[in-house]
């Protein structure tokens, strides 16, 4: 009877009620188990078993301790406690047993599974990216509208500055917009005028510096960082991406830095440099007006990869009726008829050195009755073999002050004296994009040429 009772207790202790004859069976651990040498809590540990592992029982050594066997044929004991039947051996294939090779497996799937979500969060990443790109263009855009009405409104008071400066540096030009004809009084003139513009320009300096600062590092880099920004997510360069989605992900931290950090830090220096230089060479905003297509071309680098003769310059036009050279408003209004006989109409703002200037009502008779001819050459002539650089004239039939900065095969069209702010587009309305940025007007070797002849 006493032998009875034990072999009943001992089968109901089986994990799931296994019988003797279905060893050697399957079980999963429950938990992370311990293998030892022997049935014991004493025995050494051989290894540890991960929490769902498949182990092969040969046969219950106690109801409290399971032989097991590896696929080497190595013997181990693990606590009945943990483990759960699953099927016997002879059902199902071996399944990975040892502790090894189950970390080998789960290695290899990890490493699978890790390369499969970093390949799924590149692609979210490029969708998103895109989404990004397109929502960039069209805030670009609106921006590009929104800079273009407020700035019309936000540059009144400097715009009235920059006519305070050019009329005070010479309140007398109302009296002379005409010329007499008399050669002898005219030279006397313009003697005793140069001689009073001392003073006026002593006094005007403090002007002349807060113009300074606002055209060339509010203004000017202002409008050179939209560029730039653009430019990082709507590229104009081929090379860059403009044509392919892929390089317009990859390079868009190189775009950041060639353009924001490095094009940006350069346009920042230049501009703190002007700031210097227009403050004791007076400069001038002025207005020119031509097409949008020709105001890219007079403006842009060339960074974005296209490039032809005339990038990067200043060209004579026609006309000429008070000078060979490059033309220039003091107002928009007479800017804007240039603009008007243009199909893609656009507006160049420039700061503007003048150099020493002249009156053409002041000028010799032989050199203003040239004026509002075609091709006034001896305007120019003269003027550059007198020390000119610039010719200021009186337009009685339309009724408005031009500038004419002379210009003799092409001298000044590199010049370091004509430094564009920005681009208006007339005809759409919005703030014309540079590509690439604008020309960097300091960094030339003519440039410093120029610097070097005029101090």
């Amino acid at each position: 009877m006493r032998h009875c009772l034990l072999i009943i207790i001992f089968a109901l202790s089986l994990p799931l009620h296994a019988e003797v004859e279905e060893f050697p069976a399957w079980y999963e651990t429950t938990a992370a188990l311990n293998v030892r040498a022997d049935g014991s809590l004493s025995a050494p540990i051989l290894t540890v078993l991960s929490q769902g592992a498949w182990v092969r029982v040969e046969r219950l050594a106690s109801p409290q301790w399971a032989m097991i066997k590896d696929s080497h044929g190595n013997i181990g004991y693990v606590s009945t406690d943990y483990i759960t039947y699953v099927c016997p051996v002879d059902d199902t294939p071996e399944p990975v047993t040892s502790a090894e090779t189950t970390k080998k497996k789960i290695t290899l799937w990890g490493g699978i599974g890790t390369l499969l979500g970093w390949a799924l969060k590149i692609c979210l990443l490029l969708i998103v990216l895109l989404i990004l790109r397109s929502i960039g263009e069209k805030t670009l855009a609106i921006i590009s509208v929104i800079m273009y009405k407020l700035y019309w409104v936000a540059c009144i008071p400097f715009y009235i500055l920059n006519w305070l400066q050019r009329w005070a540096s010479k309140p007398w030009r109302t009296l002379y917009k005409t010329n007499g004809g008399n050669d002898r009084k005219n030279a006397e003139r313009r003697d005793m005028l140069d001689k009073a513009k001392i003073p006026l320009y002593i006094i005007l300096t403090p002007l002349r510096l807060l113009n300074a600062v606002y055209y060339n590092l509010i203004v000017h880099c202002g409008f050179e960082l939209y560029n730039y920004t653009v430019e990082i997510f709507v590229p104009s360069n081929d090379k860059e991406g403009a044509d392919s989605s892929l390089l317009l992900i990859l390079l868009m931290p190189w775009r950041a830095i060639k353009y924001v950090v490095w094009h940006g830090g350069l346009t920042l220096v230049e501009s703190a440099v002007w700031t210097v230089v227009d403050t004791f060479v007076p400069a001038l905003t002025l207005f020119h007006g031509t097409d949008a297509y020709c105001s890219v071309n007079i403006t842009h680098a060339g960074r974005c990869g296209y490039r032809n003769d005339r990038t990067g310059i200043w060209n004579v036009g026609g006309g000429n009726y008070a000078g060979n050279g490059i033309y220039f408003a003091p107002v928009r209004s007479t800017a804007l008829h240039y603009a008007r006989c243009n199909s893609e109409r656009a507006l160049v703002v420039c700061r503007v050195s003048l150099g020493r200037v002249l009156d053409l009502g002041l000028a010799p008779w032989s050199v203003y009755r040239q004026c509002g001819r075609p091709n006034a050459f001896e305007a120019t002539r003269w003027g550059l073999n007198n020390g000119y650089t610039t010719g200021e004239w009186w337009r009685g039939d339309a009724g408005w002050w031009e500038y004419c900065m002379y210009d003799w095969q092409n001298r000044y069209n590199h010049s370091w004296r004509i430094r564009p702010l920005y681009v208006l587009n007339l005809t759409d309305g919005v703030m014309q994009r540079i590509p690439g940025g604008m020309c960097h007007w300091l960094f030339r070797k003519m440039v410093i040429k120029d610097i070097i002849a005029y101090f």
